[in-house]
């Protein structure tokens, strides 16, 4: 027995930790784990999670809060309230979407300052890499930044352009000679561009031409591309929301081959298709679009195999007129799924109870991976003593249908209302704080800034 009190027990859960299943009680001081015991702890607080699982939060690697600029999108208070109540602890936000985009050190800061006001869990940033910035990754580098973010083709905003192989090629030297590393949004902005231009010109404007504008080549195209740059230059890639399983295996074999190259996929590629995009509508519009239920299919199979590094949420909500005014031209409608509330609760449901995910994978892929991705590790990310305190205890079995009434979001668009779900957070907890119990999250505030202490290099 361990004789000191504690702030918190979690009592009596069967804990995911990097070593495995242990059967243990949580001590919390000060925010972090302090003892993990077999024997009774003594709290001021304690949570009984006897016959719980208890999994250490997740880590979004994608999130887009739109703010500042963009708070009615989304914004952190909402924003950070949706991802409490999906188990979500940290996310990392991306620089787009913002005005300014976080393209400096000045915007940086105004994101930072606003984010720290008003979320309700902690956070960490990506900045931009776009055409006009190259010479300032540096300074921008030295504020704590998770990496930079690139696109290949139109990023869906005119403030924040693609950059072409060479403005890329050039970034990604930078990058590495300052040992950060480059997520980069890879679809081909020749063959997308051209498409869209050429579906347009002959009338179409239904939901099955979003898909065919952005086919499966234009992803494989630009990832195969963009190894070879990043492999030239000696430069750390992250390839974010991968719908392929093609586009895995091409990273894989880079990585075997010795490249520094991780991959996240997105719970809306494991969960839904192009016909779903027909059937629901602009809820389920994204870039790239969701794929046939061939692809949906050989994802999951490379993703079970361990091929597949994090799970991320590219949660990009948008105005509820942005969805709506694509009713009648898909073409027209904010590109953007809502996700982040949903995405670890689908892949519980989907994941661990259909598809053979073990808990232990779980964790990996939604926490423990993400944080080492983001260099957040190992104050995120596992059940160890030492690190932040940020717990889900999960009911896994426990049913129940997603309805709009369950969203936090600002605007209340989900392709996944009216979904059946088995899993629930009965409490999730940030630094100690119980900040969910029983789908009710807090009110927003209390989250934190998180340092980047390295680049992906070290995944």
């Amino acid at each position: 027995m361990i004789a000191d009190r504690f702030d918190l027990v979690v009592a009596g859960g069967a804990l995911i930790t990097p070593a495995g299943r242990i059967h243990a009680n949580v001590g919390v001081r000060a925010g972090r784990i302090a003892a993990l015991s077999d024997g009774p702890l003594e709290a001021d607080d304690v949570i009984d999670a006897t016959g719980r699982i208890v999994l250490p939060g997740a880590v979004d690697l994608h999130v887009h809060f739109n703010d500042p600029g963009h708070p009615d999108y989304e914004g952190w208070a909402a924003g950070s309230r949706a991802a409490a109540a999906g188990g979500v602890t940290t996310v990392v936000d991306m620089p787009l979407v913002c005005v300014p985009a976080a393209t400096t050190v000045k915007a940086l800061h105004t994101k930072r300052e606003i984010a720290s006001r008003d979320s309700l869990v902690d956070f960490a940033l990506w900045a931009g890499l776009v055409p006009y910035n190259r010479d300032h990754l540096d300074v921008l580098h030295q504020e704590g930044i998770v990496g930079f973010k690139a696109f290949m083709a139109y990023s869906g905003t005119d403030d924040y352009p693609f950059v072409d192989d060479d403005a890329l090629y050039e970034g990604l030297r930078r990058a590495a000679s300052i040992g950060a590393t480059v997520a980069v949004h890879a679809e081909s902005e020749a063959i997308t561009r051209a498409r869209t231009q050429r579906l347009r010109a002959q009338g179409r404007r239904d939901r099955r031409a979003w898909g065919e504008a952005r086919p499966p080549i234009a992803e494989l195209e630009a990832i195969e591309r963009l190894l070879v740059l990043a492999r030239d230059a000696g430069c750390p890639i992250h390839v974010v929301h991968v719908s392929l399983p093609e586009c895995v295996e091409a990273i894989r074999r880079a990585r075997q081959n010795g490249q520094r190259v991780t991959c996240e996929t997105c719970a809306h590629y494991l969960t839904l298709t192009e016909d779903d995009l027909e059937r629901i509508g602009p809820a389920a519009k994204c870039a790239p679009p969701l794929r046939t239920a061939l692809h949906h299919d050989g994802l999951w199979d490379a993703l079970v195999r361990g091929h597949v590094d994090a799970l991320a949420s590219d949660h990009a909500p948008g105005p509820a007129d942005g969805k709506t005014r694509g009713e009648d031209d898909i073409f027209e409608a904010w590109g953007g799924i809502s996700g982040i509330q949903s995405a670890l609760l689908l892949l519980l449901a989907h994941g661990v109870h259909e598809r053979g995910v073990s808990l232990e994978q779980l964790a990996w892929l939604t926490a423990t991976n993400p944080a080492r991705i983001a260099g957040l590790w190992p104050r995120k990310g596992a059940i160890v003593i030492g690190a932040d305190a940020d717990l889900l205890v999960v009911d896994l079995d426990r049913a129940w249908t997603l309805t709009p009434d369950h969203l936090y979001s600002r605007n209340r668009h989900s392709p996944y209302v009216g979904r059946a779900f088995r899993g629930w957070f009965t409490h999730v907890l940030r630094r100690g704080s119980v900040i969910v119990e029983d789908g009710r999250a807090a009110e927003a505030g209390g989250g934190a800034f998180v340092p980047a202490q390295r680049g992906l290099a070290s995944a």
